[in-house]
């Protein structure tokens, strides 16, 4: 591609920057996080924000399988160049909108000069198109998840009550403040019992943090077992949809509220999350 490294700066310097990116990640999987950024993406749309979910989990299509919904296009027809962003958009339930995911795709770093700028390209359209861009990243400590996290404005970090997941979804917070460390880290406590153990798990993690990383990590609330998830996803429904008066789904409605409430809790990052994207893949931006 000719003059790669400028065509990024031109990205760069137009880029709209409108969107608040949240990427929505995990240190292993089985804990909930794509349903989470499905119910939470549609309790943020029903407060009139317009909505985005890109499914960035390049291995599996997991965002559009819970929704049930079938597009013709999905990323990579982005990644190589026969449809943009916008073209591949597909409209979800409850006015939120979905970047449908695709099977068996590459690592982004792994990706030719043309798929990876396609890729920065789309990345960049869609700030410019939602209030939120929630980013749905696969499982684990990948480097896809944890470049698409250390570039966001703000993460929510999945766990559950288990203490495998405990010291996976540290290890997920370790590679993220390691790569990038003012990025803003919240946590997420799926599949309690109730209030008393996501605060005692909340407490452990925020504890190691301090001692270890030298950083906080704030807790933004929980999520309980509840027959209603299982029940929506053999349904491919959202539960916050399905099933209104669920206890998941009201606290699912309560962490969207916290979540705007607490928007101006940190610091605002001195750069955009395209720039920050770009940046950790190494390419230059600069010159």
């Amino acid at each position: 591609m000719a003059d790669q490294a400028q065509a990024l700066r031109d990205l760069i310097w137009k880029s709209r920057e409108r969107a608040h990116v949240i990427t929505i990640t995990s240190g292993k999987g089985g804990v909930g996080k794509t349903s989470t950024s499905v119910n939470l993406a549609i309790a943020l749309a029903s407060r009139r924000h317009r909505v985005i979910i890109f499914d960035a989990d390049l291995g599996l299509a997991n965002v559009e399988v819970l929704l049930g919904l079938s597009s013709s296009y999905n990323i990579a027809h982005v990644l190589d160049g026969s449809r943009s962003m916008e073209d591949i958009l597909v409209r979800g339930p409850g006015g939120i909108e979905v970047v449908p995911g695709s099977s068996g795709l590459a690592h982004i770093a792994d990706l030719d000069d043309e798929g990876r700028f396609n890729i920065l390209r789309g990345l960049e359209s869609l700030q410019g198109l939602a209030d939120f861009l929630i980013i749905d990243t696969m499982a684990g400590i990948g480097a896809n998840a944890v470049t698409f996290a250390a570039a966001a404005d703000e993460v929510l970090l999945i766990t559950t009550p288990e203490p495998s997941s405990i010291v996976d979804a540290y290890a997920m917070l370790k590679s993220i403040h390691y790569r990038q460390e003012d990025t803003p880290v919240r946590l997420i406590v799926n599949m309690v019992s109730g209030k008393a153990q996501a605060q005692a798990v909340a407490n452990k993690l925020a504890n190691v943090s301090r001692n270890y990383l030298k950083r906080n990590f704030p807790y933004l609330g929980y999520l309980p077992r509840d027959p209603a998830v299982s029940q929506s996803v053999m349904q491919s429904q959202p539960f916050i949809l399905k099933y209104p008066g669920a206890p998941v789904s009201k606290c699912m409605h309560a962490l969207a509220a916290r979540l705007l409430h607490h928007q101006t809790e940190f610091e605002p990052l001195k750069e955009s999350f395209f720039k920050r994207f770009v940046q950790s893949l190494g390419l230059a931006t600069n010159g």
